[in-house]
């Protein structure tokens, strides 16, 4: 109780002292308006979200920065790299983040700062942010207006015009009037439209699974129960049972990042089953992949793009739904793919799939719902934003 306590009073010293004066007097130092400072919240390594901005401020010749903020990290270390970032900050023009970060609303930014929020994942499924204050999930809102990560945003960028209204209650927009969240794609989706990658996509798989060579490509790519910090794999299906339906075709397995203890693959399964999870990037995985097999992952909205087959495994659909929570109803009115509860039911909705392909009309208007921004030129039009009083 005592630690608690302590923690509480330092973080709040921190964010409402410390950080707020750090930056009014780093502010005194020069700002370089063409600089772009990269604000990497859970990684030590530029991510996909940031990597295709990055390479196209780069080609058209302006200095990028990065800076790795390791939230995950535990303990009350990221106060002291907080600190360290409120040095750095007054020093770029464009600040550019794609995760929550309560940083970012500790001080009023310097005038002609332009802050940009290009957000993780595609479309609207899972709710996050305000969408969940006060529930098992979520933080407490009291918590969330202590300590606010969004209010000083110049531009959200999302998949499609379906998604703006979604990311403007995650935000707290919807109450303060706010105006930013714009439908001007997602950057990391650039890549699904460079025929290189694809290429590329293919060699790497081989490499990393000889065996799938001349194979039909099933991906299996849950998302992860539990909290964040105790992240556990969902249960497995029998994987021997779906190997003994299936001729011509490999599983490939892809766990969430957060996951650390995974499902161990049967040992006469080894032939037809490959956890690669540390292997391929999803990105990869999603160019390769005939099938896509998930739960309430939101890469099916990066799927779509390729107007594939998707199956829905949703054994735990009633407690993840009430833990969780979604923007729209859990059902095929929403969803591009057949939802299955059931192991017999999931391996026929694959047999199925594999027999009949997808409902492209179907998974189609689905895309055009949700991706609709996104058609490999989101890089490029964020850094126009950037860039358009720079000269």
């Amino acid at each position: 109780m005592r630690k608690s306590v302590i923690r509480n009073v330092v973080k709040l010293a921190a964010f409402r002292v410390v950080y707020p004066l750090t930056y009014r007097i780093c502010c005194l130092r020069r700002q370089n308006k063409s600089l772009t400072l990269f604000c990497e919240v859970r990684h030590d390594y530029l991510t996909d979200s940031f990597l295709p901005i990055a390479e196209e401020l780069k080609r058209r010749k302006k200095p990028v920065r990065v800076f790795y903020i390791h939230n995950n990290s535990g303990g009350l270390g990221y106060l002291f790299r907080y600190f360290k970032l409120c040095m750095i900050l007054p020093t770029a023009g464009n600040i550019i983040i794609d995760d929550t970060c309560n940083l970012f609303g500790a001080f009023k930014f310097r005038k002609g700062t332009k802050l940009i929020q290009t957000w993780h994942s595609c479309g609207a499924f899972k709710k996050w942010g305000y969408s969940i204050a006060g529930l098992s999930f979520g933080q407490d809102p009291d918590e969330l207006d202590r300590y606010p990560a969004h209010r000083s945003y110049d531009l959200v960028t999302v998949s499609s015009e379906e998604c703006v209204r979604h990311f403007n209650e995650a935000f707290g927009f919807d109450k303060s009037g706010k105006d930013c969240v714009k439908a001007i794609g997602v950057a990391r989706t650039d890549y699904f439209f460079r025929k290189e990658n694809l290429d590329a996509a293919y060699r790497a798989l081989y490499e990393a699974c000889p065996k799938a060579k001349g194979k039909r490509i099933l991906l299996y790519a849950p998302t992860y129960r539990g909290d964040a910090d105790k992240a556990y794999a969902p249960e497995m299906f029998d994987i021997g049972a779906l190997k003994s339906r299936l001729d011509g075709c490999v599983l490939l397995i892809k766990q969430h990042g957060f996951v650390k203890e995974r499902p161990k693959i049967p040992e006469d399964c080894k032939d037809f089953a490959f956890d690669v999870s540390d292997k391929l990037k999803i990105e990869e995985l999603l160019v390769v992949s005939d099938i896509c097999i998930t739960d309430y992952s939101s890469l099916i909205f990066e799927y779509s793009l390729f107007e594939r087959p998707m199956v829905f495994y949703a054994y735990d659909l009633d407690e993840f739904y009430d833990y969780r929570g979604f923007y729209y109803r859990y059902d095929e009115s929403f969803l591009p793919g057949e939802i299955t509860r059931a192991e017999d039911e999931l391996f026929a909705a694959i047999e199925s799939a594999i027999e009949n392909g997808a409902n492209v009309e179907r998974v189609r208007a689905f895309k055009e719902r949700f991706m609709g921004a996104c058609d490999g030129s989101s890089a490029k039009r964020i850094v126009d934003y950037i860039l358009e009083d720079i000269t």
